[in-house]
This record gives structure tokens, C-alpha cells and sequence, in this order.
């Protein structure tokens, strides 16, 4: 792998971190989060975008963010990885020269 690749892989990393670990506090603020919401599209994006708001809104207020339950993974559904196409690999390569060349 060249630098540029490296470089990238170390940034998606240390975003991907950061945002699991946000998710994680957020779940674990709002209960209704941690399973699969059964409501119609509109109504999911409502509720993701009013609980968004809501932990803001604590946040801004100095409201500390709750404690971290170890979170059992047999009750997150498993997600199929996409498979890795000439032409994915192609535009990441491509995204990678752009946004991360020394």
C-alpha cells in the first residue's frame, strides 16, 4: 500500500472511532435507539433527527453523558458487508489521491 492509502486508512480509522464511540453514547442516552425503529422512514428520520437535538440541547447545558453499558453485540443485527467492486476500489483510490496526497 502506498502512502497516500496508508494515510487514509489511518484517518477513516480515527473517524470511524470517534463516531462508533458517539453512536454508543447516544444508544445508550436513548434506549429507543439501540433496536430497530418500526416506524415508516419519515417518522425514523423525526425521531434520529429529535434525539440528535435533544442530546445537543444536554450537552450545550452541561447535562454529563450517561455511563456507557457494556452493550451485549448478539443483539445487533449483522450488517453484509458490501463486496469490493473494480469500481469501488477505483473511486477510492481516486478519493484517496485527492484528500490525502503529501
Amino acid at each position: 500500500m502506498n502512502l497516500n492509502g496508508s494515510l487514509y486508512n489511518r484517518a477513516h480509522i480515527r473517524t470511524r472511532g470517534m463516531i462508533e464511540r458517539m453512536f454508543g453514547v447516544w444508544k445508550t442516552r436513548f434506549q429507543c435507539l439501540r433496536n430497530t425503529l418500526r416506524f415508516k422512514p419519515r417518522r425514523c428520520c423525526k425521531v434520529i433527527i429529535a434525539t440528535a437535538e435533544l442530546h445537543n440541547y444536554l450537552k450545550q447545558h452541561g447535562c454529563p453523558d450517561l455511563p456507557m453499558e457494556d452493550q451485549d453485540d448478539a443483539d445487533v443485527p449483522m450488517v453484509a458487508e458490501a463486496a469490493n467492486d473494480q469500481r469501488g476500489l477505483a473511486h477510492r483510490a481516486a478519493f484517496t489521491v485527492q484528500h490525502f496526497s503529501i
